[in-house]
């Protein structure tokens, strides 16, 4: 029997008339997860509405199992999930938020406990097999696949020193090690909206946030991790994938891995771990911030939180930044080291053009590439190319 490939499939998925002729739908693929010869997953987005329409996988016979066990629990839930062969040997089964294969008793905790209503129409993010977030009459809820365990005590900690979304003032007991609910506030993120000054202020709070780390309980830290992987391991995530797609492009991420510094330089400290403007919420109308999503903060130089959020900021973006987080005395990392973390950070997300659906991911992941190669051989003295020299310094007064 023939058994597609996985290039062939995740061509399918982000052909948006091929998918919406398998769904019987009109969607295009919004965010993908490829395990090769394994599955691909994506959520679905309704192409008039652009509201979620769900999610919908492509199985491989070796994980119809999967397949078989998730309409079983969809069933017993009362939730929709429908299923039928591609005539290539593969899988399609598609469902509801709801009744996402590994969210789902999750999601039905959350409803138990009254936290969340309707899906589709409240979703903020989906990430499939993953998290959600849903804004409520509640507050955000956020349901995760991981554990949350360490969330809350985490959050508790870092509010003290930076603006982070609050509980609501009716939280209750926690329904699920996996579910967490804060407040809504601000009105947009600073990936939406730009505001140099907002963005000055970001700095100072990865300033604070970097010098907590003195306060840092032992209880807190011996559960972050304390150790990034090295460059190799970065670029294999990457070619585990990239060389069942388009093998060109495997090879010059393999090449990266190699050339680039296998791990930041510098003095741990307690990082966001995800620095970018998205995660950062914005009331317009005073210009109040609050920082949010601290799922991947560890212990690592401070070099990494500023070359992640400068890897997706403009120039002037750039240059508040790291204005803001010298003038809250925030030590700032050497040119070299700035350059190096943009790289790294640029290499960590480089499969995001593809994770989020886009029909020329290849095209995109190329020219992400190109930048990274241009920043490992980048010179760094002062007020030449690179890192430092692209995004300067920004004095107080020229931001406030």
């Amino acid at each position: 029997m023939y058994v597609s490939s996985t290039r062939s499939a995740v061509d399918l998925v982000l052909d948006p008339d091929r998918l919406s002729g398998l769904v019987e739908a009109p969607v295009r693929a919004a965010r993908l997860r490829i395990k090769p010869g394994v599955s691909v997953t994506a959520s679905l987005l309704d192409t008039g509405t652009g509201g979620s329409a769900g999610w919908a996988r492509l199985l491989w016979p070796v994980s119809r199992n999967k397949a078989a066990k998730a309409a079983r629990r969809a069933e017993r839930l009362g939730l929709r999930i429908a299923q039928h062969d591609t005539g290539d040997g593969l899988l399609l089964q598609t469902g509801e938020v709801a009744a996402d294969p590994t969210l789902v008793g999750h999601i039905a905790a959350a409803r138990d406990g009254g936290l969340l209503e309707d899906l589709e129409g409240n979703l903020l993010r989906y990430n499939p097999l993953r998290r959600l977030v849903a804004r409520t009459p509640r507050g955000v809820v956020r349901v995760t696949s991981a554990s949350q365990d360490r969330g809350d005590a985490l959050q508790d900690f870092i509010g003290r020193y930076l603006p982070v979304p609050p509980p609501p003032p009716d939280l209750g007991e926690t329904v699920s090690r996996h579910v967490t609910i804060q407040r809504f506030v601000g009105d947009t993120d600073l990936n939406r909206h730009h505001d140099p000054a907002a963005t000055f202020r970001v700095g100072a709070a990865l300033a604070a946030l970097h010098a907590a780390t003195a306060d840092l309980p032992d209880s807190l830290r011996r559960d972050l991790g304390d150790g990034d992987p090295t460059a190799e391991n970065l670029a294999l995530v990457h070619t585990r994938i990239l060389s069942h797609l388009d093998p060109t492009l495997a090879a010059r991420v393999h090449a990266l891995g190699e050339a680039m510094p296998q791990r930041p330089q510098g003095q741990p400290v307690l990082i966001h771990g995800d620095a970018s403007p998205d995660q950062v919420l914005l009331e317009r109308s005073t210009g109040q911030i609050w920082v949010t999503d601290f799922d991947r903060a560890r212990l690592a130089p401070a070099a990494v939180d500023l070359g992640s959020y400068l890897a997706v900021a403009d120039a002037e973006a750039g240059r508040a930044l790291l204005g803001g987080y010298a003038d809250a005395g925030g030590v700032m990392p050497a040119a070299a080291e700035l350059n190096s973390a943009v790289a790294r950070a640029l290499l960590s997300r480089l499969q995001e053009p593809l994770r989020s659906g886009d029909p020329h991911w290849r095209r995109r992941i190329a020219v992400e590439i190109d930048r990274i190669e241009v920043l490992l051989n980048a010179p760094t003295r002062r007020g030449e190319r690179g890192a430092g020299g692209r995004f300067g310094r920004l004095h107080s007064r020229e931001a406030s």
